[in-house]
């Protein structure tokens, strides 16, 4: 597949031919439009020198045609009718040219005043969302420690910012399109005195005048409705910037050739991870390898990196500078759906989402059942399951809130561990759990050991680590220490280091 840019590239093209019938509707429309001015002009130049009623009536006709055609359809194309202006004369064409170039002048200069707020309003507005979706999926934290006060404050600081920067941006541009309309009557005008003094000096006819004011009005009219729509251009065009960005920095893009299953091999080579809005690293020059097989323990004060350097492991999320090899393979090298099978992860912060405790488990897939149940006995959960009140049927709700902490923690270890994948990495996989939890923990990293999967911890309680081949000892985003358990845990106790680990 090529660049993930191309992917937007190649929607817009196939929707070209679209673009091609909405042109050629806009053409049909804008010849109707020409239909008055065409009328007047026949009638001053021909019917009334004439005196011919005939003529007249066919002329109203057509020009009733030409109106319920019109009615039945709707961007206007100046250049269409300055160019018939330039046929009635160049002198008029010329003023109707000059007129057009001062209004386009007009509405880049909207843009520019109008733009940066907008954006501003936009951005905070989109931040303010997010805000309100995270405060919601924490309610409960909220309720609990009297944060809805400070919450609405906060909100209310946000909202206030955002409607300020859009009525800035909005007072920008009514004044923009004051002004536009007044230019655009104005240059109306003066066309038909303009008109006049080449009819005085017999150079065109009277109906070619009033025709040049009809056809000028027309034609400048685009340019003023697009500066009153300028928003919502500014919105489309952000749109499509936010569309190409996330297909750019979306998930994997998926490959039609497929490696091999990994062994668990694991290579970590001088990534580093910084995030460019705060200018925070939160990884610098990690390295270290594992074979297939091993464990290793990530320890390290709190905000050290472990769980940014366990989302890389987990191929969710990409390295600022280095590269993680899975089996000798950049981890970017493998489809989405592909690496999932081979690796098992449980998040710090662990969301299950509204089904049933099987569908969690076996990830949504179809006819696993047997596999469910290995994956829960593997995890140590399967006699609490089947007390459930359905068992495996039953639904555990948004984000698994009719299940405990120590529930949720246990059915995402199963969900990890489901298919014995060749990489498990579990981000504190302890922390909700009680000593029968934690001794079902320890029983399930035996196990996985026996199987040949690498298992990597990251994890405070020294019970947790107790059985990892080897330990990296993570500080303000660098490796201080990494090394076998024994040795690490020796020249913990000599540092008198505020993170133990328990002895064998």
């Amino acid at each position: 597949m090529g660049s993930k840019s191309q992917i937007v590239n190649d929607a817009l093209r196939a929707c070209r031919r679209y673009f091609l019938v909405a042109a050629a509707f806009s053409l049909a429309i804008n010849l109707l439009y020409l239909a008055s001015p065409l009328y007047m002009l026949q009638i001053y130049d021909r019917v009334v020198t004439s005196g011919s009623q005939t003529t007249l009536v066919m002329l109203t006709l057509v020009l009733l045609v030409a109106f319920m055609a019109l009615a039945g359809l709707d961007l206007a194309w100046s250049p269409i009718y300055i160019g018939i202006i330039f046929l009635l004369h160049p002198w008029l064409g010329f003023f109707a040219l000059g007129s057009a170039l001062l209004l386009i002048a007009m509405a880049v200069l909207n843009e520019y005043l109008v733009r940066a707020p907008l954006k501003q309003a936009n951005d905070i507005a989109t931040t303010n969302y997010n805000f309100t979706e995270m405060s919601l999926r924490n309610s409960e934290v909220v309720r609990a420690m009297g944060m809805i006060d400070g919450l609405i404050r906060r909100w209310g600081r946000d909202r206030n910012l955002a409607l300020l920067r859009q009525a800035q941006a909005s007072d920008r541009a009514a004044l923009m399109t004051g002004l536009i309309r007044f230019l655009r009557l104005t240059m109306q005008s003066l066309i038909l005195g303009l008109g006049a003094y080449l009819v005085i000096e017999r150079q065109t006819t009277a109906g070619s005048m009033f025709a040049a004011s009809l056809l000028l009005g027309r034609g400048l009219q685009p340019v003023e409705q697009i500066v009153g729509l300028w928003r919502s251009l500014i919105l489309a065009r952000a749109a499509l910037a936010r569309v190409r960005k996330l297909v750019d920095g979306g998930g994997q893009s998926e490959r039609s050739f497929n490696l091999p299953k990994p062994t668990g091999r694991i290579s970590v080579e001088q990534v580093s991870f910084a995030v460019p809005s705060v200018q925070k690293v939160l990884l610098r020059d990690v390295s270290f390898r594992l074979e297939a097989g091993e464990a290793l323990g990530i320890v390290g004060p709190s905000g050290a990196g472990k769980s940014t350097l366990a989302r890389h492991l987990a191929g969710v999320m990409q390295p600022s500078r280095g590269t993680v090899r899975l089996d000798g393979a950049d981890m970017s090298h493998w489809g989405r759906d592909a690496l999932g099978d081979h690796i098992g992860y449980l998040p710090q912060d662990i969301e299950l989402f509204a089904d049933t405790v099987a569908a969690n488990i076996g990830r949504f897939k179809t006819n696993v059942d047997q596999e469910v149940i290995e994956a829960a006995r593997l995890a140590g959960v399967h006699e609490m399951i089947i007390r459930l009140p359905q068992g495996y049927e039953t639904q555990i709700g948004e984000g698994g809130a009719v299940l405990s902490g120590g529930y949720r923690q246990r059915i995402a270890l199963a969900r990890a561990v489901f298919g014995t994948p060749n990489l498990i990495i579990l981000d504190e996989p302890s922390s909700n759990l009680d000593a029968d939890g934690d001794r079902a923990l320890s029983d399930c990293a035996i196990e996985l050991k026996r199987r040949g999967s690498t298992v990597i911890i990251v994890s405070h309680r020294p019970s947790t680590l107790a059985n990892v081949d080897k330990i990296l000892l993570l500080r303000d985003g660098a490796v201080e220490a990494f090394g076998m358990r024994n040795e690490i845990v020796a020249l913990l106790n000599q540092r008198q280091a505020p993170i133990a680990v328990a002895t064998q």
